[in-house]
């Protein structure tokens, strides 16, 4: 934590099991119970509407934004949504931030990171705070409710015996608490910060010019992917090795209106090696993909 707070001195981090223990006690802290309604976004992960379920009640769809409470993801690390109410939760789970970002993008109260989607470690997540009373006390709850080793030896199973993945997914939760062994492991990948930043810079580079042309280029904040709008058929995309076929993204226009866009998601994360995303480009270009027809015009 000393080390995370040294590079993002903008918030108060608490290292927590995975970033969705960390959503279960951004709503802890905040004094929510099962009577109150969190709003959350489209398409919300099984893992965001377990998480808010076992505190309170989501909800979705066009009154998810009157809700007293939201939990905002910052969708792929695009941040869209700025001036938000001072108790929102924002969702950057797999947004890697250069060292000296400034925190809370949208201006919430917490800031959630998993560092396996950031980092690739086997586990851990981080909850930003504004200030160290409340970091202090989301410690105090964290060590309180437990966790620790044994999940953690669960999720390590869960790569060969995908039951075990049920059990982790079921308990760590409602735990958070991380392991000495595991605090090892985070620790050696924040120390290598730099070199992930750098890695992902160079990615950016190469597909930017294939991304949707109402999004501005990252400068601080950089992206797992980057989205292109491309028309091809889904054997296509499994031949050229995209496992998440193609995704929604949601635009947030400047009139307030929303709208979602089907976009082919291209990996540049930790784990895509450089040579088979610059084969990627080549295979795109192949199809007859240019920089003008993945371009998407939208008003």
């Amino acid at each position: 934590e000393k080390q995370l707070k040294r590079m993002f001195p903008s918030g108060h981090p608490v290292l927590c099991s995975s970033g969705r223990s960390a959503l279960t006690l951004a709503l802890i802290v905040s004094e929510v119970t099962r009577g109150d309604l969190i709003g959350v976004f489209p398409y919300a992960s099984h893992c965001v509407l377990d998480a808010v379920s076992r505190i309170a009640t989501p909800l979705s769809g066009s009154t998810a934004t009157s809700a007293s409470i939201r939990v905002i993801y910052h969708q792929w690390g695009f941040v869209q949504e700025k001036n938000l109410p001072p108790n929102t939760i924002e969702d950057c789970v797999d947004t890697l931030c250069l060292p000296g970002t400034a925190l809370f993008p949208g201006g919430g109260r917490f800031e959630i990171w998993s560092l396996p989607k950031i980092l690739g470690t086997s586990s851990g997540g981080v909850l930003w705070c504004r200030d160290e009373e409340t970091a202090e006390a989301v410690r105090n709850i964290r060590d309180y409710r437990g966790g620790g080793l044994f999940p953690w030896l669960i999720r390590l199973l869960s790569r060969r015996f995908p039951s075990a993945h049920l059990y982790w997914q079921g308990a760590e939760a409602s735990m958070g608490k991380v392991s000495r062994f595991q605090t090892g492991e985070i620790f050696a990948a924040v120390l290598n910060w730099e070199n992930f930043v750098s890695d992902r810079q160079k990615k950016i580079n190469m597909t930017w010019p294939y991304s949707i042309n109402w999004l501005q280029k990252p400068a601080d904040r950089l992206p797992p992917v980057v989205p292109v709008s491309i028309e091809l058929p889904e054997r296509i995309v499994k031949d050229l090795g995209i496992s998440s076929g193609y995704r929604l993204f949601e635009r947030i226009n400047h009139s307030g209106s929303r709208n979602l866009e089907k976009v082919l998601p291209i990996p540049i994360h930790q784990d895509v090696p450089a040579t088979w995303l610059n084969n990627l480009i080549l295979k795109l270009k192949d199809y007859g993909a240019s920089v003008v027809s993945l371009s998407l015009i939208h008003i």
